[in-house]
């Protein structure tokens, strides 16, 4: 176990300051004479130790227990807005780097990590700061233990604001996707049953054939249908719904209401449960979403038939179901099992539409679904390649 040390205890092995802006230097690193190994073309330990800190991205700051900067690289010079290294080196930390923070040195002794990281020898990692100027640093804080006592914190900074500012931008983007979309909805009873309608986030043992249910996504069917909407968007924009027999209109509808009449069985995470006993038979809530969608919001018939038909295998279709909308259902019946791979599962794909033809490039922790596919709508012909 590490101990906090006294000032006067806490003495760490000196290190000569790296700065570019010392005079006559040049922006080249100082590196006294007593440094420099003898031997022709090698480089010493010090030497080294000042390359590694010279090229770092991150920012690097070294404090003693005195408080002071030991060592602090041009990155987190840079990162922080900072002066210089000869400027900062050897100065208090709250008097030069906690002003970056906040706008006095004792506001700064008191929120900043580094001090209950010398007190307690325990790291912290992935801390996240805000400048003053509105920076978002990523920030680890590492103590320096030397013969079981802690005499200084190793920080690494890394600015995070544009990462930050894209992820901001993308939860701003999904919300506002979110509001579009249940403008589309015909009305509020159709937007309770999608969010009230769970699924189930699992993994699947192909030995047993059973799944294990590892989260419960309660708004599952809401989120199922926006992802099928984003998948048929994306092959629209490569040209599908261009093909002879593919109407755009008439599938985001098929969407919009396929999973209407669907009820999921309750279950709770760890529930270990065979698949086609514990849930019900998809023609079943197909069926029911169909006559939901004629009567209740007159929906076309062809809306009508492909919903009722979504779950159902080709050779299972009656001869009444007309043949033209088969593209459109296999296209279909591709959306929906794609964006159940991208809610309950976060498959990775990619498709590439080939005229009648989609290949889907699939990465998934189910192996029925990790492989490479070419459908054609057209045909019906299916080819597929695992993914080694």
């Amino acid at each position: 176990m590490s101990i906090f040390v006294s000032s006067k205890e806490c003495a760490m092995d000196p290190v000569d300051p790296i700065s570019p802006d010392a005079p006559g230097n040049s922006g080249n690193p100082v590196v006294p004479a007593s440094r420099h190994n003898t031997g022709e073309g090698c480089l010493g330990k010090e030497d080294l130790f000042e390359v590694i800190i010279k090229s770092m991205h991150e920012g690097l700051l070294l404090i003693d227990c005195r408080r002071r900067l030991n060592i602090i690289n041009e990155a987190a010079v840079r990162i922080l807005g900072l002066e210089s290294v000869a400027a900062v080196q050897g100065t208090l930390i709250e008097e030069t780097v906690g002003l970056v923070f906040n706008p006095t040195p004792a506001e700064y002794a008191q929120s900043s990590p580094w001090k209950q990281v010398l007190e307690t020898g325990v790291p912290r990692f992935g801390v996240e700061r805000r400048t003053l100027s509105g920076k978002n640093l990523q920030v680890n804080f590492v103590p320096v233990v030397k013969e079981g006592q802690v005499r200084g914190v190793l920080a690494t900074i890394q600015d995070v604001t544009a990462s930050k500012q894209l992820k901001e931008s993308l939860i701003r983007a999904n919300q506002e996707l979110e509001e579009a979309f249940s403008l589309t909805l015909p009305n509020s009873k159709v937007t309770l049953k999608l969010k009230t309608t769970p699924e189930y986030v699992d993994v699947y043992d192909a030995a047993t054939r059973t799944i294990t249910i590892t989260d419960i996504i309660e708004d599952g069917s809401y989120r199922h249908v926006i992802n099928a909407l984003k998948v048929l968007a994306d092959l629209h924009k490569q040209g599908i719904t261009e093909q002879i027999g593919i109407e755009k209109d008439t599938l985001v509808q098929a969407i919009l209401f396929h999973d209407l009449g669907k009820v999921q069985p309750k279950a709770k995470i760890g529930d270990v449960v065979a698949p086609a006993q514990f849930f019900e038979d998809g023609r079943k809530h197909a069926e029911r979403s169909a006559e939901f969608a004629a009567h209740y919001y007159r929906q076309p018939p062809d809306v009508v038939e492909l919903i009722r038909y979504h779950h159902h295998r080709e050779q299972e279709l009656p001869d009444t179901f007309p043949f033209r909308l088969l593209p459109m259902l296999r296209l279909l019946q591709l959306v929906d099992g794609l964006s159940a791979g991208l809610t309950r599962r976060k498959n990775q794909m990619a498709f590439t539409v080939e005229g009648s033809a989609i290949v889907i490039r699939e990465h998934s922790v189910h192996p029925q679904y990790n492989n490479i596919r070419r459908i054609d709508l057209f045909t019906g012909e299916v080819i597929v390649q695992s993914i080694s």
